[in-house]
């Protein structure tokens, strides 16, 4: 989509009224089901592949669920309010703590999430509460769709690190004490490689290479739609990157971000925004 289909559908959100914008999800997710059936054909088998790796009774769900929470998704993002959809933000308390003990440190962080949930949102929220977040994003191959989430971003309070040296911002950004947020679920292909196929989610050594470089805290982070349509966040236990501080080694690193991305993939299938059919499943006799 373009950044004039973007507009158009912000113009839609803000103009509609939930009911309706409710049966315009519905209507377009069907249509784009039916227009690419490829594409939906991946997301039912990475759900089959979820839904019998977590032992889960009955059928699996289809991929116009997960069509459904991503443009969920997308509606609230766009919405660009200062409460999400229902005005509802949850975190367990063991999520409060961890954000509560991360802030009093006074050190950089790196948030590393994936394509999940309400990603953009619960950055939003996080930033109203930290007063501010940066971001990495990768570039879009259309510099108006670029333009458009950057701008969309800012009003929430979440600057955009897409200049010329994105890392070496984040670098200066996370040594004066800044939070990062970073995508780690789209690891290059070569990445993929030399990864092999170890869980659900591919995930991305990046962010823990660039939290090393600058003695941050990782935070691995996530975000899901409640039932009654509220935002739940939550967060695991931080760790650095530094093994004579008593942290981590990279791989220890990325076996943690492992677990939780997996563990959170198999408890809500359909909010895993991958559309291609996922590494794991050569594991599985697919």
């Amino acid at each position: 989509m373009t950044d004039l289909g973007y507009t158009f559908a912000s113009f839609l959100v803000r103009r509609l009224s939930p009911r309706a914008m409710d049966r315009l999800l519905h209507a377009v997710v069907h249509g784009y089901a039916l227009a690419h059936p490829r594409r939906a054909r991946a997301v039912d088998r990475n759900l089959a592949w979820i839904w019998k790796d977590a032992k889960r009774e009955g059928l699996p769900p289809r991929a116009r669920e997960t069509y459904l929470a991503f443009a969920r998704a997308l509606r609230d993002f766009l919405e660009a309010e200062a409460e999400p959809r229902g005005g509802r933000v949850r975190l367990p308390e063991t999520a409060r703590r961890v954000l509560l003990s991360a802030r009093r440190e006074g050190t950089g962080a790196v948030l590393v999430s994936g394509h999940i949930g309400p990603w953009e949102r619960a950055l939003q929220w996080l930033a109203g509460e930290l007063g501010g977040v940066e971001a990495l994003a990768a570039h879009h191959r259309l510099a108006g769709v670029d333009r458009f989430f950057v701008e969309r971003r800012a009003r929430g309070g979440v600057r955009t690190l897409c200049s010329t040296r994105p890392v070496m911002s984040a670098l200066q950004s996370l040594k004066t004490g800044g939070w990062i947020a970073a995508l780690a679920d789209r690891p290059r292909r070569d990445a993929r490689r030399r990864s092999g196929p170890s869980g659900i989610v591919a995930i991305d050594r990046g962010p823990l290479l660039l939290a090393r470089r600058a003695g941050a805290l990782v935070i691995p982070g996530v975000s899901t739609f409640a039932a009654d349509g509220a935002l739940e966040i939550d967060f695991d236990v931080p760790f650095l990157l530094e093994p004579a501080r008593g942290g981590l080694e990279v791989p220890e690193g990325l076996a943690r971000l492992q677990r939780f991305f997996d563990g959170h993939v198999r408890a809500h299938p359909t909010q895993w925004f991958e559309w291609r059919v996922a590494r794991a499943l050569g594991t599985s006799g697919w």
